[in-house]
């Protein structure tokens, strides 16, 4: 798996503070972190891509991103659309449905990882299989014997842990998993392999359920999966087996649309007139509230009690996300003029900023363990 000279022509350098933080996290055991949310449209992928090309291509770390939604649009992102077209012209392509599959025929786990490096973006990929969604069922049945200690059940629960534990002995420095929206069998065995998970979401009132939703169903399955484990045949074995850590919440990005508002007509003193955004109430009202509703369902996973769980507002940055995606390339390495170089700028500023307080919630949960 070669690894080239990865450049950075992203012009925001790093602070000394940067430099430190990241130098403190790398001395730690790989970072697991699951990017979820049981609702769609909340710009998860997105998130997931360019915080990894921004640790990867600025800080300079050593990122795996799992694609484990079997709509691949993260693997559609990053890859150029003839890499794609060749990766799904096979009749067997090297995927995450390499690593699930053997379980089905019950030969355990798959020995080697297929991840391949994509350069533009600096970090490697698991690529992402629509023939996942297949494998619901067999994550949904071996749930069902987990639950009653059955080391099969356990052993299937644990595949993406297996798969942790593997990247780990690669010496990455993040994991990060890509997820589809739903609270199904697969995404369950994800969050259970994973140390963090972080919420990406709209500020509208369905992200207010989901956040709901997921705290409650978090806490279930680690509930249930505790009890299995206690009552498992063959404990001995569970040690190998188990995730690094408990799962816990790191933190939620809000993400913003077109901006919801009309216009207001102020009159100056020297008689002039303009116009200014209005903001629309009800989407400020929920905004405002976001915070009490993160604390009130999620707190009890916080990983640290310290933290400041809001790692940042993705402003909306006009035709720059699409642009992204057809030059398949990150946000902050996007070509163009004009009003691009403005746009880059902020997307720039902007994830540097979530990738600081990505990094400062970490140290946080960290604090006293090595």
């Amino acid at each position: 798996m070669a690894r080239n000279t990865r450049s950075k022509n992203t012009n925001i350098e790093l602070t000394l503070e940067d430099i430190q933080l990241i130098e403190k996290i790398k001395t730690l055991k790989t970072k697991t972190t699951c990017f979820f949310n049981n609702k769609g449209g909340v710009g998860k992928t997105t998130l997931v891509a360019n915080l990894g090309a921004e640790l990867s291509l600025n800080f300079n770390a050593r990122v795996l991103i799992v694609d484990a939604d079997p709509q691949c649009n993260l693997t559609q992102y990053v890859l150029t659309d003839s890499e794609t077209q060749d990766l799904y012209s096979q009749d067997n392509p090297e995927s995450i449905y390499t690593v699930i599959r053997p379980l089905s025929f019950g030969k355990g786990y798959e020995s080697d990882l297929p991840i391949r490096h994509v350069e533009k973006f600096g970090f490697d990929i698991i690529v992402g299989d629509p023939r996942l969604a297949l494998q619901e069922d067999l994550l949904a049945g071996d749930w069902r014997d987990a639950k009653g200690g059955g080391m099969r059940g356990i052993r299937t629960t644990y595949v993406f842990a297996e798969l942790v534990k593997k990247a780990t002995e690669l010496n990455y420095d993040f994991v990060f998993f890509d997820m589809g929206p739903s609270l199904g069998a697969i995404n369950r065995a994800v969050l259970l392999a994973m140390e963090y998970f972080v919420v990406p979401m709209s500020i509208d009132v369905f992200s207010l359920w989901a956040i709901k939703n997921i705290g409650t169903t978090v806490s279930i399955w680690k509930k249930e999966l505790d009890t299995g484990i206690k009552l498992s045949e063959e404990p001995s074995e569970l040690s190998q087996l188990s995730p690094q850590g408990k799962l816990k919440f790191l933190g939620y990005v809000t993400q913003q649309h077109k901006e919801r508002s009309g216009y207001d007509t102020v009159r100056l003193d020297n008689a002039d007139e303009i116009k200014t955004k209005r903001r629309v109430q009800a989407y400020e009202d929920i905004g405002e509230i976001f915070p009490s509703k993160i604390t009130e369902y999620l707190s009890k996973l916080y990983a640290a009690k310290t933290m400041n769980p809001h790692l940042g507002d993705i402003r909306h940055l006009g035709s720059l996300a699409p642009k992204s995606q057809s030059q398949h390339v990150p946000m902050i390495s996007v070509s163009g003029t004009g009003n691009y170089t403005r746009l880059r700028k902020s997307a720039r500023e902007l994830y540097r900023d979530i990738a600081r307080r990505y990094l400062e919630n970490i140290k946080e949960a960290n604090n006293g363990k090595q």
